[in-house]
């Protein structure tokens, strides 16, 4: 049933047990007065702290996440002067390279509900900050791109592979027939065109409408999560449009300069789809996301 299709992140467990334990590697690097703080138990790969309302603090989970920071940071610090929207700028680095803040961005999630909200003329504004920051990261030359350690198709295979297990194991035993025999019809379905990809390129990776911010003051789009930069198929990155709905789908289509196959929406779907069946995993897992909401999600992306 595998799709080796570049997962968004599944849950992992996180590294300490109690708050104090990060706020206080805080302490001791930064000598931060932490007067307030905010810890976000909802992340899927990394244990997130805002500080004071004013930064915020990313530990990594696993040990491939953690080695990969340091190639981030240096990433966005490439990217930073290339695209028109806001991205993390990292200022604090621990000693190790183990974990690392940035000054936090202003403004809010821009959750499919709060897009929805948008005026049109404020729509317009998000479609297209996304799809010139789309655009950039598409053409972003791939000598250059290698040297920031970019995650590649092959470092999923093992994480496909287990959560094929999970899912036979653990999610389908809570699901009707219908919600099974939909998933693995999808499965059956998508590996016609996730089979060989027309073309790859650098992408996000992770573009979805958690890792947009939207600031209402200013009217600026921002982006976070920069963990799974890849080189991958660029239909992925469009997951984010469809997010927001298939008029703003048709819009970044009509706006996006890289190559565009037949297939090239469809895949987009999938992508978008399948994020769905990995969140509801995740929330029997341990991610703080509840299992009904989890599944209302799924099944209107599945239209069930």
């Amino acid at each position: 049933m595998s799709l080796f299709t570049m997962l968004p992140p599944f849950w992992d467990s996180p590294i300490y047990d109690k708050p104090k334990m990060y706020l206080d590697r805080i302490k001791e690097e930064f000598n931060i007065d932490i007067q307030t703080y905010s810890y976000k138990k909802s992340a899927f790969d990394h244990d997130v702290f805002i500080i004071n309302k004013e930064v915020v603090f990313r530990f990594p989970r696993t040990e491939i996440v953690r080695d990969h920071l340091k190639h981030e940071i240096e990433f966005l610090k490439f990217l930073k002067n290339k695209v028109d929207i806001e991205i993390p700028n990292y200022q604090y680095i621990s000693k190790n390279k183990d974990f690392a803040g940035y000054p936090i961005i202003d403004g809010q999630i821009l959750s499919p509900s709060a897009f929805k909200n948008l005026n049109k003329k404020n729509k317009e504004k998000v479609i297209n900050s996304l799809i010139g920051f789309v655009n950039t990261f598409h053409k972003i030359n791939e000598e250059s791109f290698v040297k920031f350690n970019p995650r590649k198709r092959s470092d999923f295979i093992d994480a496909e592979k287990k959560i094929e297990q999970e899912l036979k194991k653990t999610l389908f035993p809570k699901l009707t027939k219908e919600e099974v025999e939909a998933i693995k019809g999808f499965y059956k379905k998508s590996k016609k065109y996730l089979q060989n990809l027309p073309r790859i390129c650098p992408i996000h990776g992770d573009l979805y409408a958690y890792n947009v911010i939207w600031n209402k003051e200013n009217s600026k789009t921002s982006i976070i999560d920069f963990t799974d930069y890849m080189i991958g198929d660029p239909a992925k990155d469009f997951e984010v449009f469809f997010d927001y709905g298939i008029d703003s789908v048709q819009m970044a289509y009509e706006k996006y300069e890289g190559a565009k196959d037949k297939d090239f929406l469809s895949r987009a779907e999938i992508y978008y789809k399948v994020h769905s069946i990995y969140t509801l995993l995740s929330s029997l897992s341990g991610a703080l996301i509840s299992f009904d909401y989890a599944r209302d999600r799924f099944r209107q992306r599945f239209q069930l």
